[in-house]
């Protein structure tokens, strides 16, 4: 007698494509969670404001016009115990050209182009005129500027004035800085002080 074999049934395509949807779901959910909730890290802060020195500087490039980049720490408001976050302000001077606006006598304005706030739940701790390229950094600071208004200014010609900006969240757990060199103006985020 001759034994009648049973069909093999393996894994269709469409059961496969089930399970890495519901594998591709459960990775999203995963590492879509975020520690700091409705908040930033200083190392995404850190990679924006780095973005937005940049532009910045392109600014001044293009328009062939000085641009100043103000940072501002986070400042308490007297009304109510809530505080203004940290933010980056750009701003464009009136006159074309490398004349230094210090030198200018003739009363000419900065005009604002963006404010961009930085993200809630990590503040400007502090800025220094001298790029920190390696850590430690000799002028990392150790107490909260809570007076912070830092100007770094970009030249048409793409130079700036330099300078770090020192990140951080409330617990001083993660700290995150921006160097901004001076021969190129450009901008990088770096980790810890």
């Amino acid at each position: 007698m001759i034994a009648r074999r049973k069909p093999q049934r393996g894994v269709t395509l469409i059961e496969l494509m089930i399970v890495v949807a519901i594998i591709a779901v459960f990775a999203a959910l995963m590492f879509g969670v975020n520690s700091q909730t409705y908040g930033a890290s200083p190392n995404n802060v850190a990679d924006q404001l780095s973005s937005d020195l940049n532009l910045c500087k392109m600014r001044a490039v293009s328009t062939r016009r000085w641009h100043r980049c103000q940072i501002t720490g986070p400042q308490s408001t007297t009304t109510d115990s809530q505080s203004i976050p940290s933010a980056l302000t750009m701003m464009q001077w009136g006159v074309t050209g490398m004349k230094d606006p210090a030198l200018d006598t003739t009363g000419i304005q900065w005009s604002v182009v963006q404010v961009d706030p930085i993200g809630v739940g990590v503040a400007a701790w502090d800025a220094s005129t001298t790029v920190c390229i390696t850590p430690p950094c000799g002028t990392a600071p150790t107490s909260q500027n809570t007076a912070l208004a830092f100007d770094i200014y970009f030249r048409p010609d793409g130079s700036s004035t330099g300078g770090t900006v020192y990140l951080t969240e409330p617990s001083r757990n993660k700290s995150n800085r921006v160097v901004v060199y001076r021969a190129t103006g450009s901008s990088y985020a770096r980790n810890s002080w």
